[in-house]
């Protein structure tokens, strides 16, 4: 299992609260990283199958996908 950097594990730990998120959200709730910095990383977590990001008007919602069976 591949180990989770400080970003990654922040993001996923925000997302385990609610339903899902909004991408300015996050940005607003982890301030010590750039918008960059978690573009990169949700972009990446979404990769990889750990998130899901759907788009909407004008904004992305971001949820945690379902767990394996």
């Amino acid at each position: 299992m591949e180990q989770q950097t400080p970003i990654s594990s922040q993001v996923l730990g925000l997302l385990r609260g609610p339903a899902e998120c909004e991408f300015e959200t996050l940005v607003t709730r982890l301030p010590q990283f750039t918008w960059n910095e978690l573009n990169a990383e949700v972009s990446r977590l979404s990769r990889i199958g750990e998130i899901i990001i759907t788009r909407g008007v004008g904004i992305y919602t971001i949820r945690l996908a379902a767990a394996p069976k």
